[in-house]
């Protein structure tokens, strides 16, 4: 895999550390300038002070604290993403995966989120300053206009319950199946409550989280889509105009039942560093659904989907990926335009495409 991040010609990456602590904010500069491509150029203990060095400087990233007095770190995001866009990784011992917080924050703008290093010592902070680093490379290299807040409201389920109860399993005629890992979170977020209602299909969505955070992810989604949600680790029957969850070392396997379609949901952990569960689910759709198969690819780095790839575009199915430079992490998208020339969309681009394949 690529593991090149970052690759800027006029410096290091200009960082703007906001957090109420003068500790921590010192924590995270020492392990951040441990890389040579990285500059902390200022540091806010305020949501206010955060504001004020925006408006007067430029900067590439923003990392920010959730829980701080006065103005919190959401309304300092939702204020960065009107007034100053510019990619911010949120850095709090509150934004944990899986904890409602960290997904409101990538729905107002943030491209990623870090969990605080502890405050209980050097030793435990600089082992996790890697995976800062890395966390900040990539939010820095995400273009602005990705970074942006989504304006998604709840959706009124008046009168939902009878009319998804007559989505009858035997109308299922095409699936969409979208995987992702790092990243993917926001890519969903994006993508999901932009779907109508889907008469003719449903879609799967494989992401690299483990069972419990994509369960908690699913939840907090729900309030804001129209077709329904499910988490799925066993067998379902698929029915139109609903969305199906799985976690990525699950592979969906398809059968006919009846005059319906029924998915099989297994862990399958593979061995072959080339193959995942995503390219087991996608050769069993490619097989059974032919060029009813819409296959879209989201932010991530893992290796995984070319076979599975490989069979969609054989069977006449439809291959497309998000928008590299619109990722936070490219490379899985990248993959598929170098291998297929797959074309690409921005997230509200893609949505657009599932509903007019569903109709």
């Amino acid at each position: 895999m690529n593991d090149v991040l970052f690759n800027k010609d006029n410096g290091p990456i200009k960082v703007l550390v906001v957090d109420d602590s003068p500790m921590m904010c010192k924590a995270i500069e020492k392990i951040l300038v441990q890389d040579d491509q990285i500059e902390v150029t200022a540091k806010a203990l305020s949501g206010k002070e955060a504001l004020r060095a925006l408006s007067t400087r430029q900067f590439d990233v923003c990392t920010l604290d959730v829980h701080m007095p006065g103005m919190n770190g959401l309304s300092v995001l939702k204020n960065i993403m009107v007034k100053y866009p510019i990619p911010t990784l949120m850095v709090s011992a509150f934004t944990g995966d899986g904890s409602k917080i960290t997904f409101e924050a990538l729905r107002f703008g943030a491209v990623d989120f870090f969990k605080k290093p502890a405050r209980n010592g050097d030793k435990e902070i600089q082992e996790q300053g890697q995976s800062l680093i890395k966390s900040l490379k990539r939010a820095s290299r995400v273009q602005v206009q990705a970074a942006r807040y989504l304006r998604v409201k709840p959706v009124s389920r008046n009168g939902r319950v009878g009319k998804e109860a007559n989505n009858s399993p035997n109308d299922l005629k095409k699936i969409c199946i979208i995987y992702g890992s790092t990243g993917g979170y926001s890519s969903i977020l994006a993508i999901v409550p932009f779907l109508m209602e889907l008469p003719k299909g449903s879609v799967i969505v494989s992401l690299a989280v483990n069972k419990e955070n994509l369960a908690a992810f699913v939840d907090y989604l729900q309030p804001y889509s129209l077709p329904s949600l499910s988490m799925v680790t066993d067998d379902t029957e698929l029915r139109p105009g609903h969305v199906y969850f799985i976690p990525a070392d699950h592979a969906a396997h398809f059968d006919k039942a009846g005059k319906g379609w029924e998915m099989s949901v297994k862990k399958r952990p593979i061995e072959s560093s080339k193959e995942g569960a995503i390219d087991l689910t996608l050769l069993s759709a490619s097989e059974s659904f032919g060029n009813g198969l819409l296959s879209i690819f989201v932010s991530g780095d893992g290796p995984f989907g070319i076979t599975g790839a490989e069979e969609v575009v054989r069977n006449s199915g439809k291959l497309i990926v998000q928008r590299p430079a619109g990722c936070l992490a490219p490379y899985g998208p990248e993959m598929m335009v170098e291998r297929f020339n797959a074309d690409s969309a921005e997230p509200y681009e893609l949505s657009k495409l599932v509903n007019s394949w569903m109709k």
